[in-house]
């Protein structure tokens, strides 16, 4: 079969691999319809994911068609339309017992620690997958899993209908937690330096945009919350000062929740943060959170087809890449196709 292989840092591939088999009683071989490129997959390729071995098979964002199924697989069948959740863990340690398997101590993501599904074929076990009604396409199907990091996030930050909620950055993470706070009642915020994505945040959910390129953003931020400050304050932009910055907006029992990964020293007042009694939230992958957005996804298809600017083959991964890393473009979520 073909799979796009990260051989090393800047060295990608599509390249014939061994097609995975079902040997396991509780594997399923999934044969792969399509796959959405996340940032994560470009730092694999770049060589600057912090967690990543080679070489690698990338891909995480993955729907698919169930083909086979181990002897003691009990809620799939073949045919059925599945989506990936993409992280084994070890069900033992100290945040598997307390409900954090997403932070597992012995946590393997797909598409880092062990190959992904940029692949004609992958196999994986019956607890990672989901299934998804027939009325998405796969290419809508893989913007389940990045609403699921929407979900978790919104769940850590405790968003609640009439939050102000700040969103650092346009980009999808950023798009999906307008959408997605926007659904639980808050009032939303987005602060973006892109005339095109803020145009875009309005339509996914957004009361107020600003451009801090362009206008004084304390001040305007400061008039929309009545000088109280946000309440929750998402940082989606990658930019690690904003999270300093963050602690002075915030207002009283407000919220942070950064969703970049960074090893940037950070300076944090936390005067501020004890006097405002702040709670700051390290946010990573999700927790029990694919049923529920499976359950709702079919009511945000509008927004998910407006996310959607780019199919390509996998066999031309290579300008989907380049589509997806573009500066100063259109351009939002790249799905690939197999």
């Amino acid at each position: 079969m073909k799979a796009i292989k990260v051989v090393g840092a800047h060295d990608v591939r599509y390249a014939d691999v061994e097609t995975p088999r079902v040997q396991s009683p509780t594997d399923v071989l999934v044969k792969v319809k399509a796959g959405g490129i996340c940032g994560s997959d470009i730092h694999v390729a770049h060589g600057t994911n912090i967690f990543a071995t080679y070489p690698r098979i990338v891909g995480h964002e993955i729907a698919g068609v169930v083909e086979e199924v181990g002897t003691q697989v009990g809620k799939l069948c073949v045919g059925d339309r599945v989506v990936l959740e993409p992280f084994k863990f070890c069900g033992t340690c100290y945040a598997c017992t307390h409900g954090r398997r997403n932070v597992c101590q012995s946590l393997q993501v797909y598409g880092a620690h062990i190959d992904g599904g940029f692949s004609d074929y992958m196999v994986v076990d019956e607890q990672n997958l989901h299934k998804i009604p027939d009325v998405l396409t796969f290419e809508q199907a893989t913007l389940i899993e990045p609403y699921t990091i929407g979900a978790q996030a919104t769940w850590h930050a405790d968003v609640q209908s009439g939050d102000m909620v700040l969103i650092h950055g346009a980009g999808p993470t950023g798009l999906i937690l307008a959408d997605t706070a926007k659904s639980m009642g808050a009032v939303v915020i987005v602060s973006e330096v892109s005339e095109n994505r803020l145009r875009t945040a309005k339509a996914f959910g957004a009361d107020h945009l600003i451009n801090p390129a362009k206008q004084d953003f304390k001040q305007v931020l400061n008039e929309i919350t009545g000088g109280m400050g946000p309440n929750v304050i998402f940082e989606a932009a990658g930019i690690p000062a904003l999270l300093t910055e963050s602690v002075e907006l915030a207002s009283v029992a407000g919220r942070i929740v950064p969703l970049a990964f960074s090893n940037t020293p950070i300076p944090i007042n936390f005067g501020l943060v004890t006097k405002k009694e702040l709670r700051i939230f390290g946010t990573r992958h999700q927790t029990y959170k694919f049923v529920p957005v499976i359950e709702g996804f079919e009511s945000r298809l509008d927004r998910v087809n407006a996310m959607i600017t780019g199919v390509y083959p996998a066999e031309q991964f290579g300008q989907a890449f380049e589509a997806f890393t573009e500066k100063d473009s259109d351009n939002c979520k790249i799905v690939l196709t197999f």
